[in-house]
């Protein structure tokens, strides 16, 4: 993240999407306590696969 500066539109684009992302992690992982342990395993697959995917992006190979 730039200190003091200002990001190019790739940089602004990647902290929107780790905002999004983060909101939705945030998310699933409250309304997973409240379901039955088969979607309780869904929902766990689907953070694992956004993190991937976020881990992906910041890696710079998607």
């Amino acid at each position: 993240m730039a200190w003091g500066g200002s990001l190019n539109k790739k940089g602004s684009d990647h902290i929107r999407i780790l905002r999004e992302a983060d909101k939705v992690i945030g998310f699933l992982e409250r309304i997973r306590s409240e379901l039955q342990s088969d979607e309780q395993v869904h929902i766990s697959k689907t953070i694992e696969i956004i993190t991937s995917y976020i881990s992906k992006i910041s890696e710079g190979k998607e």
